[in-house]
């Protein structure tokens, strides 16, 4: 219908979009104009719902000269329960102005407890939209009104769509200051995670700044370990929680999809659709892939309780978030990287100038005392105590010199890293067998770190496992190293570890992460347990 308006009609639209344009806020907006269009269309009554889509909700943010039944109680029966033209609305049938709607909740025919009804019970019910954008509904009434004219409902109409404009120019507006106020605020945070060192203390950052900035009564920080998403720190109604605790793909569904696809997943509940996810009573999350180069190593979940769910902006900012944690774990593993190597660059000093200066003086010293027994003829007792003494006090400084001057470098790979597990092995009473592809020459940082995690595996194996027999694999494999340890011992579940065996894994797994690598245990009672390194060699 071509909407062709007279003078009286364009005054009034003009009037209420001077009063649309005035307003700073939703609710002064749409009070305003909603006072506006009952006088000037001298109808008696009016009010206003704004619908939530996705929370499945609505809201009443202004009403003008309701009548008493519809007053009382803080408005209880207008702003609770449906009605048909809510009913209409969801169903998505409310296309268009509806003529003459009974309101459900002015029936005469029923006992109302609030008031009078005030002769009115017909309403007129125009959707709110701005293009394809649904905002809510405008109802107006009028006493004894049972019929409106088309030109009556062309008018609201056109009244209804400035105000959906209107609504969605606020929206904007608001969406952009909230970007802007959330990209300050990550700005900030994203300074203070540059300047971790410890890459363990990040999910708890990530977990806690999500929580208090976006307001998630749920975030976790997941990250890939052993085919499964290991929980590293989440926040739970305002606390952290530190607990680690492994899930499998299953289990974590969408979650556990937005990982293996790479790809941000949104999810809302649906009404009478259960689904399996991460956390039984959420009502929205949002779960985005960490990257690392060019695969996934990890998910960040943020998840509403009550009625929310999550904007374009909030989505936005968590996916930018996702990519400062990846250049945080890289600063964080490159600066213990930079520690460890320096460590071993000092070891390594100090061991040379121990070699150079104290040894050689300490072997002059033994030779002076062996030179001063040969040119002494028939030295006194006392002389001859003196010169033994001399003798083994040398010597013993000796011995402690080349202990400390093999300390500064582990002990054991003074004939490389397989040798050194063989030998160590060997003295907890274990039968290793190595294989190698190849002669490899592995840098210091990452030969010492395969050789601490060896250790700590045979410890293990000497431990729980039962048998003595350890099979050690060492190949080079598409730029980096891979270790394999293997034993025939009977398994275990990894849940039902004790703390020190958990604190013994965690430590060979941080070893692993420090230098860009990964740590895989693969175990099950009865089958022997497998233990995996992988470590990128870096020039």
């Amino acid at each position: 219908m071509t909407k062709q308006f007279g003078v009286r009609e364009l005054i009034i639209i003009k009037s209420i979009a001077e009063t649309i344009y005035r307003s700073k806020d939703v609710e002064t907006l749409l009070n305003a104009a909603l006072r506006d269009i009952v006088k000037l269309t001298e109808m008696q009554a009016g009010w206003i719902f704004l619908v939530d889509d996705v929370a499945n909700q609505f809201t009443c943010p202004a009403h003008y000269q309701l009548p008493e039944a519809l007053v009382k109680n803080n408005c209880n029966s207008l702003t609770t329960g449906s009605c048909w033209c809510l009913e209409e609305y969801w169903r998505g049938e409310l296309k268009e102005p509806v003529i003459a709607l009974r309101c459900q909740r002015l029936d005469p025919k029923t006992p109302y407890s609030y008031g009078d009804i005030e002769g009115i019970t017909h309403h007129a019910t125009i959707p709110i939209t701005a293009g394809t954008r649904k905002f809510g509904i405008l109802n107006v009434a009028a006493v004894g009104k049972e019929h409106f004219t088309a030109e009556e409902l062309m008018l609201m109409e056109s009244i209804a769509f400035r105000i959906g404009i209107a609504l969605e120019r606020n929206h904007l507006y608001q969406s952009e200051q909230k970007r802007a106020n959330l990209y300050s605020q990550l700005g900030d945070f994203t300074r203070d995670l540059s300047k971790l060192l410890i890459t363990e203390q990040i999910p708890e950052m990530v977990c806690r700044w999500i929580g208090e900035h976006l307001g998630c009564e749920h975030t976790a920080f997941f990250m890939e370990e052993n085919g499964k998403l290991s929980r590293r720190a989440s926040w739970e109604d305002g606390a952290i929680n530190r607990r680690r605790k492994q899930f499998s793909f299953k289990e974590m569904n969408h979650t556990g999809e937005a990982f293996l696809h790479g790809e941000t997943k949104i999810w809302r509940s649906q009404p009478n659709v259960e689904e399996l996810n991460y956390r039984a009573n959420v009502h929205s999350f949002v779960a985005v892939p960490l990257w690392f180069r060019d695969k996934p190593f990890g998910v960040i979940y943020a998840g509403f309780t009550e009625g929310r769910t999550f904007n374009k902006v909030e989505v936005e900012v968590i996916e930018a978030l996702g990519s400062h944690i990846t250049l945080a774990f890289e600063n964080a593993r490159l600066y213990q990287q930079q520690v460890e190597l320096l460590k071993w660059e000092e070891r390594n000093r100090l061991a040379r100038d121990l070699h150079d200066s104290v040894s050689q003086m300490l072997f002059s010293l033994q030779f002076t005392v062996g030179g001063l027994e040969t040119m002494l003829e028939n030295p006194s007792e006392i002389v001859q105590r003196a010169l033994k003494d001399m003798k083994d006090l040398t010597q013993e400084a000796l011995t402690e010199m080349r202990s400390l001057i093999l300390q500064l470098r582990p002990v054991g790979l003074e004939q490389g890293l397989l040798t050194g597990l063989f030998r160590y092995g060997k003295t907890l009473g274990l039968a290793v067998n190595n294989s190698v592809d190849s002669i490899l020459e592995l840098p210091n940082l990452v030969e010492e770190a395969l050789f601490r995690i060896g250790q700590e595996a045979l410890n293990n194996v000497r431990k729980y496992a039962g048998h003595p027999l350890v099979h050690i694999s060492l190949k080079e494999q598409n730029g980096q190293v891979i270790m394999e340890i293997k034993d025939q011992g009977g398994g275990f579940s990894p849940y039902k570890m004790d703390g020190t065996s958990t604190f013994g894994m965690r430590t060979m797994r941080e070893r692993a992460e420090t230098l860009g690598g990964t740590f895989e245990i693969d175990s099950r009672v009865g089958k022997g347990t497998t233990i995996r390194v992988l470590i990128p060699l870096r020039s």
